[in-house]
């Protein structure tokens, strides 16, 4: 273990109600200390080109699974030991074959040690002993329950559920692969489609940023704005990055509750002040630009230590030579989702790459000399 920076800060954290948005006579005074550790990788070559862009940090709270795209194999890293403990090789082809995709969208690490690869037309589940997989597809031929539209699809990009039993997606317009009309909630093993309508999809139509098609390409490209999916305690958390709110799914009767914040740092909602059409890729990127100059907010993360949740949120300040600044900010809330405050973080502090909430800590990948470090925020309530 090295540490590199040690820094103590002191913040306000200010605690409001929703009836006249008055500020709580008692002030939580927060301090925290941010340093910088260093992972030793015990002389292997740490997969470091997606900046942990692409790994899963497992429900036990401190062990990362990073994918290593080229191999392809998994990488673990305990945070605890801050050290490389394991790697776990995969096959393409065979009967244990994840299939031979040049890119994947993603993983995520059973607390069983099953292994779910995010593909971009497939779910790719890996058995815990590494032996045998099986492939998910998911059309209206295969899939019972609710029925899919014929100009319906169900994405492959979300959630398994803690169980393994549930995959949380969302489904949209087959001929617009960026569209998302609602949720879709699929049971794995009875292959059956729940959708959910939530008012969440409407609202994020304005904020769509599309440009005309490329002779080349299929479909025009279109940036949507992310949408993140927690699961916790038989509920299913959904939260849009342009707004300072949540939905809170129940997932026995499918009914929700619509959860509004008041930020004190930050405003509440990003606004569409930007051309939402152009007629190049080009144009669709300076519009891209001027959208994350606003306000993001990015998902819940229930913290075992803390006993919080932990949001961030940010602008990113990006330049045509590819620099950028940013202005990042943490908010915490307690279980029941009242916000106990809000703080701006240091100016330097950068949001690229992996980033987890673990033992109490704030992680944020960093490369430094090629070799895997993070730095680390550490709130003292």
């Amino acid at each position: 273990m090295r540490y590199l920076i040690t820094l103590l800060f002191l913040g306000v954290l200010t605690s409001c109600q929703k009836e006249g948005l008055k500020k709580s006579e008692n002030e939580t005074v927060i301090t925290y200390a941010i340093d910088t550790v260093m992972i030793d990788s015990k002389g292997y070559f740490l997969y470091l080109s997606e900046a942990l862009g692409r790994s899963d940090l497992a429900n036990d709270g401190k062990t990362v699974y990073n994918l290593n795209q080229k191999l392809p194999q998994l990488e673990v890293i305990d945070l605890s030991l801050l050290e490389l403990v394991d790697t776990i090789p995969m096959e393409s082809e065979g009967p244990a074959g994840i299939g031979t995709y040049n890119f994947f969208d993603g993983i995520q690490v059973l607390e069983n040690g099953e292994v779910f690869i995010f593909a971009w037309t497939e779910i790719v589940r890996l058995s815990a002993d590494r032996k045998s997989v099986e492939k998910y597809r998911f059309t209206s031929q295969n899939l019972k329950g609710d029925p899919l539209n014929a100009d319906e699809e169900v994405r492959y990009e979300g959630l398994i559920s803690e169980d393994g039993t549930q995959f949380f997606t969302f489904y949209g317009k087959s001929d617009q692969p960026s569209s998302r009309l609602g949720l879709a909630i699929i049971d794995l093993e009875e292959m059956s489609l729940k959708k959910v309508e939530l008012p969440l999809f409407e609202e994020l139509i304005p904020y769509e940023i599309q440009t005309e098609k490329e002779p080349y390409a299929k479909y025009p490209y279109v940036y949507v704005e992310p949408i993140y999916l927690t699961e916790f305690e038989n509920h299913l958390l959904v939260s849009a990055s342009p707004f300072n709110e949540l939905y809170k799914l129940d997932l026995a009767s499918y009914t929700y509750q619509h959860l509004t914040f008041n930020a004190s740092l930050t405003e509440d909602r990003a606004e569409v002040n930007y051309p939402t059409a152009a007629s190049s890729s080009a144009g669709t990127t300076e519009s891209v630009r001027d959208r994350w100059k606003q306000i993001s907010f990015h998902k819940m993360n229930w913290d075992r230590k803390t006993k919080r949740f932990w949001r961030i949120s940010y602008k990113v300040f990006m330049s045509y030579d590819n620099d950028y600044s940013n202005e990042t900010y943490m908010t915490f809330f307690d279980k029941e989702f009242k916000q106990m405050g809000e703080i701006r973080l240091p100016d330097e502090w950068r949001i690229i790459g992996g980033k987890f909430i673990s033992q109490g800590m704030y992680w944020q990948f960093i490369n430094i000399n090629d070799e895997a470090a993070f730095v680390r925020l550490k709130p003292n309530f």
